[in-house]
């Protein structure tokens, strides 16, 4: 994946001591992990005030199932499978009620580590298309359906590998290929849909 985990002997030595009830070593591995966890929440969210409250959840879910925690899947694949579980559980409870305003408000991020496909030339005109493409690009990704949002973060955003992403969320390969190629298909019509935004040319057209 992307983001290098930390070395494995630090990793095993740090969760022991968890288990043992040492809360120095669980804030640690929050300092390790926490802006990954942050980042992978952010994007599924939507919004950093949620992400952050997200990240805060799935903590504590981590810390207390970490006695549980017996090391058949990687640390990193377990917690990651927390953070999404904890991420899906928001999104759940947000298409039961209607959004809040800071839902509805775009974020003013600058987007440089959400997507390759943007341009960086910095004249002042350059930087607001820039950012203006960067919103309508983080607004239809958050917009994809929780399934596949999950699989294009993680790969597209995140780095993880076919083989990670489905041990993650407990699913074949295939599957993570197959919600992979729809979540592009839907992202692909969203941009096509402002095309004059991102200079797309619409191949139907021809």
């Amino acid at each position: 994946m992307a983001m290098t985990a930390p070395p494995a002997q630090t990793e095993i030595a740090l969760i022991r001591r968890v288990q043992q009830g040492d809360g120095v070593a669980f804030d640690r591995l929050v300092e390790l992990y926490g802006p990954r966890v942050y980042n992978l929440a952010y994007r599924m969210i939507g919004n950093a005030e949620d992400a952050h409250d997200v990240a805060q959840e799935a903590f504590l879910r981590i810390y207390d199932a970490l006695p549980r925690f017996r090391g058949d899947a990687s640390f990193s694949t377990w917690m990651y499978r927390i953070v999404v579980n904890v991420c899906h559980d928001e999104l759940s409870r947000r298409r039961r009620r209607p959004p809040t305003l800071t839902e509805l408000q775009p974020e003013d991020g600058d987007g440089t580590a959400l997507d390759d496909m943007l341009t960086t030339g910095e004249t002042t005109e350059d930087h607001l298309l820039r950012r203006e493409r960067h919103q309508a690009l983080h607004q239809a990704i958050t917009a994809l359906p929780p399934p596949f949002r999950t699989v294009l973060v993680l790969y597209d955003l995140q780095g993880f590998s076919y083989d990670e992403i489905a041990e993650t969320l407990r699913v074949n390969v295939g599957t993570v290929k197959s919600r992979l190629n729809r979540a592009r298909n839907i992202l692909r019509e969203k941009i096509r849909d402002q095309r004059e935004l991102f200079g797309v040319t619409d191949s139907r057209s021809r």
